[in-house]
């Protein structure tokens, strides 16, 4: 792409999203893409508003009309800024990632989650419970669809996300060594702590881990998700 095209991307990503652009919603979205060095095309701005974009951002501004901007998307979602950022080209580099983890590292992975809005929240959760990481399965919702993104806020340029299919996950999962913790939306026993790089293997909501991912797991967890990312945190020193 162009980057004199990023205006009519931006447009069409707001009515049917494409890999590798994202729509970014309000100011801080767009600070928060730039602080993880993202690539940002270009931003559009309300004349109402106040940002004065630094010139240090290298991206493409376009001033237009509050009204025009409340036609393109919702204004009391992105405050009058709507950016358009690439999505790096390493979220698919599983197997690197994983070797080149601590040896106490806690990552999260969701192998098929069916709601966008929930992966947004387990990006930001992982955050929130320093997480080195989260993977996705891409027979599931992507972690970079807009809900997702308005789920996750700033940590999803704060932490690195990793797509690629079931089966490369778990191969390449098994080969860095990670013990695979599973959870569900029920309560389990956990094991004993153990000490190493450990995965959090988040169920869907709904539909759970199914027989393939519950089989592979080491050992199943319990609780409220938020709770289990902070034992296997706790446990890996996090």
């Amino acid at each position: 792409m162009r980057v004199t095209d990023w205006q009519t991307t931006i447009r069409e990503q707001l009515t049917e999203p494409q890999d590798p652009w994202i729509v970014l919603e309000g100011q801080g979205m767009v600070e928060a893409a730039l602080a993880g060095w993202w690539e940002v095309a270009g931003v559009m701005i309300s004349e109402a508003h106040s940002w004065d974009v630094p010139v240090w951002s290298g991206m493409e501004v376009e001033r237009m009309a509050p009204v025009e901007m409340e036609r393109l998307a919702d204004a009391t979602i992105h405050g009058g800024v709507l950016g358009l950022a690439k999505r790096p080209t390493e979220t698919g580099e599983v197997a690197t990632f994983l070797r080149s983890l601590d040896a106490e590292a806690l990552v999260v992975v969701c192998p098929r989650l069916d709601e966008a809005k929930v992966a947004g929240d387990v990006i930001r959760l992982a955050a929130e419970h320093g997480a080195a990481g989260v993977l996705f399965g891409a027979e599931g919702v992507s972690p970079f669809h807009l809900e997702a993104v308005r789920g996750a806020g700033a940590a999803l340029f704060q932490l690195p996300i990793r797509v690629a299919d079931g089966g490369l996950l778990l191969r390449s999962l098994k080969a860095a060594g990670v013990e695979l913790c599973g959870w569900e939306q029920a309560e389990f026993s956990g094991e004993a702590a153990t000490t190493g790089r450990r995965a959090l293997v988040m169920g869907d909501p709904e539909k759970g881990l199914g027989p393939f991912w519950r089989a592979a797991c080491d050992r199943q967890v319990g609780g409220e998700v938020g709770s289990a990312m902070q034992g296997l945190a706790v446990e890996s020193g996090g």
